[in-house]
């Protein structure tokens, strides 16, 4: 028997796909003014205080495939399937991007040819460009899930607990490889914490499909807020002003709480906002969640565009110029996809799994 669709997750991932682009486009700021500034700080609020969005793309991957994958039958069959699905939507877009990104930094001069085997390397390790190191981390997680799947089904244990125990490896990781730097390329323990806990989440989906009441829900409202403006702080007087304030294992605890926290308020939030919005908003979030692997793809290429035709002038201009990319990257971004998806066929070779754009979106079943 088919699940239920859970409708709610798209309202997240059209956010973090919202505040990846903000990041990318606010990192100009952050590169040309003072970090004593106060304008260096606003533009931080928006670039650091909106990193949760990583564990939230994260988090929803875990949701959606121990949701789906948890009770199927453990068979070469299904993970046969499963890894063929991975390898069309996800890998081969990346493919197909990271020749493009090769192609256009040379082009624009941002680095120079070296040889077939530079290039083959930085498609490896997700260095095409700033941006695609994330999907590799994906892969890998993806790469694993029947190893998470036996052990939710072997111990009872593992998948009761499972959110803590992601956090509790993610943790460890993260000080220890801070200490000996074993690791300095795109690797999945540093966002197994989000992905198992989505993955605790999907599991327990009919549980935890409920809204929070009023009171929990500004209270949990308040308290990420909370974290996300401590976080924030601390990593500008840390990591940018060096102002040593905490050891860093104490930081990295308070980063992670942060980022699972804003997962799962949004995750809750979103439940709410689906169970108050009209038909035609509801339509709108779909039309962008089917395309928001594709402005992650494809946003660094734009904004590249748009950096060349507005350049400011003056101080004013320049703070201007930030947030009109933003909207001009958004916009472009949708219309640019769009366009390929009308008129190629074979558009999920470039921006993944699309539906058919002559039906209607609701007829489409749950990601799988």
């Amino acid at each position: 028997m088919r699940k239920e669709r859970i409708d709610s997750l798209k309202y997240m991932r059209v956010v973090a796909m919202l505040l990846v682009v903000l990041i990318h486009t606010t990192a100009e700021a952050l590169s040309y003014l003072d970090p004593t500034d106060a304008w260096y700080q606003f533009y931080l609020l928006l670039n650091r205080f909106t990193r949760f969005e990583g564990p939230v793309f994260v988090f929803l991957s875990g949701v959606v495939l121990f949701y789906n994958y948890d009770d199927r039958p453990f068979t070469l069959k299904t993970w046969l399937g499963f890894y063929r699905k991975r390898f069309m939507y996800i890998l081969f877009p990346y493919l197909v991007w990271s020749l493009f990104y090769e192609g256009f930094s040379h082009y624009m001069g941002y680095r120079t040819f070296e040889n077939i085997e530079t290039v083959a390397t930085n498609i490896f390790y997700g260095s095409s460009n700033y941006q695609l190191y994330f999907i590799l981390i994906l892969v890998q997680l993806y790469f694993l899930m029947p190893v998470f799947v036996f052990l939710i089904k072997r111990f009872w244990f593992v998948k009761k607990y499972l959110f803590l125990f992601g956090f509790a490896l993610e943790y460890f990781y993260q000080i220890l490889n801070h200490s000996y730097n074993w690791i300095t390329s795109p690797f999945f323990m540093v966002y197994l914490a989000s992905f198992l806990l989505g993955g605790w989440v999907g599991i327990y989906y009919p549980k935890l499909k409920q809204t929070l009441s009023k009171k929990n829900f500004w209270a949990m409202f308040a308290v990420t807020v909370g974290l996300g403006l401590g976080y924030t702080y601390l990593y500008h007087q840390q990591n940018v002003l060096g102002n040593i304030l905490m050891e860093y294992h104490v930081f990295k605890f308070l980063a992670i709480c942060y980022y699972l926290l804003s997962c799962y308020f949004l995750f809750k939030a979103a439940i709410w906002v689906d169970g108050i919005s009209s038909e035609w908003f509801k339509a709108v979030i779909e039309k962008l969640r089917i395309y928001s692997f594709g402005f992650y793809l494809v946003h660094p290429f734009i904004l590249a565009l748009w950096q060349i035709y507005l350049v400011p002038q003056t101080e004013m201009q320049f703070h201007l110029f930030i947030f009109v990319r933003y909207v001009l990257v958004l916009v472009s971004c949708y219309v640019f996809i769009r366009i390929i998806h009308l008129l190629f066929p074979r558009a999920w070779m470039i921006f993944g799994k699309l539906p058919d754009p002559r039906k209607p979106l609701n007829t489409e079943k749950p990601a799988t």
